[in-house]
């Protein structure tokens, strides 16, 4: 028991070390048809692309952020993809289906695949990627091999945590258990893009897992230190694809090196003067420097997303000092922030008030219970608060990152929230910082929040997949792997609350047989949480990427006849099929 007890405190030391390291603090495409005539692409040239974020590494427990998830995807494969209709296609696997209890997901693969060492991609690689993702692989290894695989864990073990099990009845079948109904399971898979297929070699090495990353995608490593500020591939020469419609061998590029320059305004600069030939850009915090250069269409292109990514404030319940277990303390911050003048001052106008904690795409959108900018509202709900608790004013805590602009959009909001008679204490740190307090771990194994609220960007798309893990109490259920990771099913938990009528009614979603069950169930989920106050969200945001003109076939190349996958994403746009004039 003692054993068990030290090697779990390591576990979640581990896996909020690996969160600190990778996860990012907050950010009308052009499109065509299909790819451009082989005639009109030159192949061959290398260019650079400049980015904000920085790379943690390739293993499981790292989780780029962003735009380097937008460089490690050239790298990497997943199964599924999503398309510009929200839907998923099949990339690496090519076709899927479940059983009638959904419970049962069995999925067929793409063959002729190999990973970058050679090696064949097939089940068997399949099943060691989850294996170790899941967790499965410590729990098999406990406690004999438990200090020799720390290394595989993170994030995903709680992300993960309705896999039962994962087998493989043949060379190209992956056949995965779970252990509650799941209609949305690819979702899961796919993981907003980093649902990476390793080759066993990195996935099994701890010695070199996060610095040798092993896929099947266009481009190879070529160099990159981790964690650190740049990332250079080349062409992967015994690539698998073709453009479906011309049948060009793909890639087209020989070498592209991603650069991390954090300032928005040297970014956009350097894509003036054509030092960069494409930059990636937020309208979170960088709304000055996307309006300046939509001006200059004579010298660059523009690439959009939607505005599909939602930042939410974080309302910490269980943290001791935290005044937010108290609903009138949620609902006094939630209803003192001005998010019309935000949007106008902070954003420039490029992001969208928000009305609800996702957006009007989203199944589970609704207004209901949405805290709407009511001063005088928000100072009964102090006074309410005082009254309730003896205490004699409210005060909590929120980080900013250094950055000039993280620092004026936290000033903003302690000025707002001042006129309400609440204090907000602000604390200045770098993001790594802010996330390693943020996704904790405390001596005895629960999984805690080092702030009273944090402002952070994890809800986001069309669906439910991806976010839910952040709004349950505890993402495992009955999956007997529990048992070996405490309380990590806790850890995406931000606001730490304990009520399971929001679980109840996420998980009765997933288990919907149809759409319209499905969207009834995420609808209730959504306004309980808004009603209670337990998070509220301030605006919604897009992602942008301009480059030069010399850069062509972005948002062109179709997965297959009549499947393009979405043109730009918070991971920003795949390099597939991009050529140089």
């Amino acid at each position: 028991m003692t054993q068990r007890q030290t090697t779990r405190s390591r576990v979640m030391r581990r896996v909020g070390a690996a969160i600190a390291a990778t996860i990012a603090v907050s950010t009308v495409a052009s499109t065509g048809s299909h790819a451009a005539s082989t005639s009109a692409i030159k192949r061959g040239g290398e260019i650079k692309v400049g980015i904000f974020d920085t790379f943690p590494g390739y293993c499981m427990a790292n989780n780029p952020a962003n735009s380097s998830l937008m460089a490690t995807r050239t790298m990497f494969e997943t199964l599924v993809e999503k398309t510009k209709g929200n839907d998923f296609v099949g990339v690496l696997a090519t076709d899927w289906s479940s059983s009638t209890d959904l419970k049962t997901w069995t999925f067929n693969l793409r063959q002729g695949v190999k990973f970058h060492d050679g090696t064949d991609f097939n089940a068997a690689a399949v099943k060691t990627q989850l294996d170790y993702s899941r967790g499965g692989a410590f729990a098999a290894g406990y406690p004999s091999q438990a200090a020799n695989l720390l290394y595989t864990l993170g994030t995903s073990i709680s992300f993960d945590a309705n896999i039962l099990s994962v087998s493989a009845p043949s060379t190209y079948q992956v056949v995965i258990t779970l252990d509650r109904a799941q209609n949305d399971f690819p979702g899961t898979l796919y993981a907003s893009g980093r649902g990476f297929m390793r080759a066993p070699a990195q996935v099994t090495n701890k010695n070199t897992c996060s610095t040798n990353p092993i896929g099947t995608g266009p481009f190879k490593f070529v160099s990159g230190v981790v964690p650190g500020n740049d990332l250079v591939v080349a062409k992967n020469e015994n690539y698998w694809r073709k453009d479906p419609n011309t049948g060009a061998q793909l890639p087209y590029l020989d070498k592209i090196t991603f650069t991390n320059v954090k300032e928005g305004s040297q970014r956009a600069a350097a894509v003036r003067k054509g030092s960069l030939d494409a930059g990636m850009f937020t309208s979170g915090s960088e709304g000055t420097f996307i309006k300046d250069l939509r001006q200059r269409k004579s010298k660059v292109n523009e690439y959009r997303s939607p505005a599909e990514y939602y930042p939410s404030i974080w309302l910490n319940q269980t943290k001791v000092g935290s005044p937010f277990a108290n609903k009138d303390a949620r609902l006094a911050v939630s209803k003192c922030i001005d998010r019309k003048n935000f949007v106008k001052v902070r954003a420039k106008g490029e992001t969208i008030e928000a009305d609800s904690l996702v957006g009007p795409t989203n199944i589970m959108y609704t207004k209901t219970g949405f805290a709407k900018f009511n001063v005088a509202a928000a100072k009964a709900h102090v006074e309410a608060y005082k009254t309730a608790t003896g205490a004699t004013s409210l005060t909590f805590s929120f980080p900013t990152d250094t950055s000039t602009a993280s620092i004026a959009n936290g000033k903003f909001l302690q000025t707002q929230w001042a006129k309400c008679g609440i204090t907000a204490n602000l604390v200045t740190e770098e993001t790594a910082a802010i996330i390693s307090k943020s996704f904790n771990s405390s001596a005895t194994g629960g999984a805690q929040m080092g702030y009273d609220s944090l402002a952070l960007l994890l809800f986001e798309g069309t669906d439910v997949a991806f976010n839910l893990p952040f709004i349950v109490t505890d993402t495992f259920k009955n999956n007997p792997i529990k048992a070996y990771f405490a309380k990590l099913g806790t850890l995406l938990n931000l606001n730490h609350h304990t009520d399971t009528a929001v679980d109840t009614l996420l998980y009765d979603g997933e288990a919907a047989q149809s759409k319209v069950a499905a969207s009834a169930k995420y609808k209730a989920a959504l306004a309980y949480l808004q009603t209670n106050g337990f998070m509220t969200a301030v605006q919604r945001q897009y992602y942008t990427l301009f480059t030069t003109k010399k850069l062509g076939g972005i948002g062109k190349l179709q997965i297959e006849k009549g499947k393009t996958q979405r043109v730009v994403t918070n991971w920003g746009i795949d390099w597939t099929g991009v050529y140089k004039k």
